[in-house]
């Protein structure tokens, strides 16, 4: 479902429930304010210095990597005034959570943190699919072959996982620079270092600058001359959160899971429909929901996206728009009826062709995360391909360095530092192909749970069930450095004429021929009737 927005908590001043998820306080995660606890063994340093831009997910775990990889993380930039906590649920899977077994004090902190739940599937007028049932990467035998790794929870509360990083990063002694906009990147290649201007007019430099700013970033303009146009992906979003407390003063809602909430479980569900899917998560603290609708792009009568982040929607509209469908369940319109007036956030679902380079001419400027590749929540890997492109960065220029494996034109030689832009360059090999495919499991994912074929769900109703597949799962970003970076290193320094064969990634769905695709060219199949999933060759369950 990925994260489905805020709202507030009960008790709290302001409107029902406007306390719920708030910007936090800068001072909390002060490094003076912390003691290290139980730090990873740090590798021998490098010298290079890494400024990072933007403290999500993709920035925070970047900067505390690249700290025990021996790099010198000389300044955590953040736009906003303090840590932002908006958001509700998020899933972290295990190729981004094998990363935390070097982190002894995370591990225990997810391992005890951990949310349970089962999954199920129902119709949109309450009929069960398929479940209870589990996230695919936690059947049993897939868990037994992670003995030893991170517990991999079905999803994680995302306020909580981000405070165990800002938390983390506190531990290790570096501190988040909050209320520093960034304007513009740039880079000196004869100086090999990037750097960044913000809006206050101060300049930063490193050696490597690394861009985890989001989708709107400027380094865009450094990397590629233009921001990545925008198109609908083919749906918008509508989602909040609320206190449970608030949904159970609604019959239909209490009538549905209140024996559960008793309990002390968490029910996490999809809802489908045509046209339509629902993401839910009901659990004794929090309710919340993400319903997503095809829009006029793709669907007869379907809605228009309207861009608007501020939560300002009345359940009113949301109810209208399940209303496009006959006979949805009244504990569905019933939890829609219990958001409070103008709480809820219509989200359109934009979409950035996903461009090959992630890294400067010179290599010293480089995106990571959402500043790199678009992610919808369908695909439920946006915070899991964050991670991964944070490990893998890391581990990319900490080996670049101990090879002083060239400079900003690629040669070979140089004094460490030197090989970083290589390093970046190899990081961008290495991932480019696999988040690509990544990204097109959120379509595969959309048509599954709002485009589906009833009567074969019927017949097969596993068909339904949201994909988490192996090749994504099954895999070790950082053993996957160290497999590939011979190989990679020859490709990206030596050129492809001096290689017998093109490099070829392993990390990607097995048999796959990779080809890079776009929106449009999913839009142009969905118009004929052409299903993104019967498209795809190769293995990817």
């Amino acid at each position: 479902m990925g994260s489905l927005g805020s709202l507030g908590s009960p008790g709290s001043p302001g409107s029902p429930g406007s306390g719920y998820f708030v910007d936090g306080n800068p001072c909390d995660f002060d490094p003076d304010r912390w003691e290290p606890g139980t730090l990873p063994k740090r590798h021998p340093k490098t010298d290079l210095d890494v400024l990072v831009v933007g403290a999500g997910l993709a920035g925070l775990m970047t900067a505390l990597e690249c700290w025990r990889r021996g790099h010198n993380v000389v300044g955590i930039l953040e736009r906003s005034h303090g840590p932002v906590y908006a958001g509700d649920i998020i899933v972290i899977g295990p190729s981004a959570t094998a990363a935390f077994r070097h982190w002894p004090d995370m591990m225990r902190e997810l391992e005890a943190d951990q949310h349970d739940s089962t999954m199920s599937y129902y119709t949109h007028d309450g009929e069960l699919i398929l479940g209870p049932t589990q996230l695919g990467f936690n059947d049993p035998k897939y868990m037994l072959e992670r003995e030893g790794h991170p517990v991999t929870a079905p999803h994680q509360v995302r306020r909580k996982f981000f405070q165990m990083l800002l938390r983390q990063v506190a531990r290790v002694g570096l501190r988040v620079e909050y209320g520093q906009q960034v304007e513009s990147y740039f880079e000196d290649e004869t100086a090999r270092v990037g750097g960044v201007v913000t809006k206050s007019g101060n300049i930063r430099v490193a050696d490597v600058v690394v861009a985890a700013d989001a989708n709107k970033t400027k380094s865009a303009l450094l990397i590629a001359g233009c921001h990545a146009p925008t198109q609908s992906a083919g749906m918008s979003v509508y989602r909040t959160s609320m206190p449970t407390e608030l949904a159970l003063q609604n019959d239909a809602f209490r009538n549905r899971w209140g024996a559960a909430i008793a309990r002390n479980e968490i029910s996490h569900e999809f809802w489908t429909g045509p046209g339509i899917h629902m993401g839910l998560v009901v659990s004794p603290e929090f309710t919340a929901y993400g319903i997503t609708p095809r829009d006029s792009t793709v669907h007869t009568g379907g809605i228009k996206p309207i861009e608007s982040w501020k939560p300002d929607v009345d359940a009113a509209e949301v109810i209208k728009v399940l209303q496009r469908l006959p006979d949805w369940d009244p504990a569905v319109v019933g939890l829609v009826s219990a958001t409070p007036k103008g709480r809820i956030i219509h989200w359109p679902l934009l979409w950035r062709n996903l461009r090959r380079e992630w890294t400067s001419k010179g290599g010293h400027v480089v995106q990571v995360g959402e500043a790199a590749h678009s992610s919808l929540p369908a695909s439920a890997s946006g915070g899991t391909l964050a991670i991964e492109d944070a490990v893998t960065l890391a581990a990319c220029l900490q080996l670049s360095c101990a090879a002083g494996s060239g400079g900003g034109g690629g040669g070979g030689g140089g004094d460490g530092v030197t090989g970083a832009p290589t390093g970046t360059r190899i990081y961008n090999l290495l991932r480019y192909e696999r988040v690509s495919c990544a990204q097109k499991m959120a379509f595969v994912n959309a048509e599954a749970l709002g485009d589906a074929d009833m009567d074969e769900i019927k017949r097969h109703p596993d068909k339904i069930r949201v994909r988490f597949p192996k090749w994504l799962f099954h895999h070790d970003p950082e053993e996957y450095v160290y497999e590939k970076y011979g190989q990679a290193f020859a490709h990206v320094v030596l050129g492809r004429e001096r290689k017998k064969k093109k490099f070829q990634n392993t990390n990607l769905p097995p048999g796959h021929l990779f080809k890079p695709w776009t929106i449009e060219e999913v839009r142009e199949d969905a118009r004929n009737g052409k299903r993104v999933e019967d498209l795809l060759d190769g293995d990817w369950s």
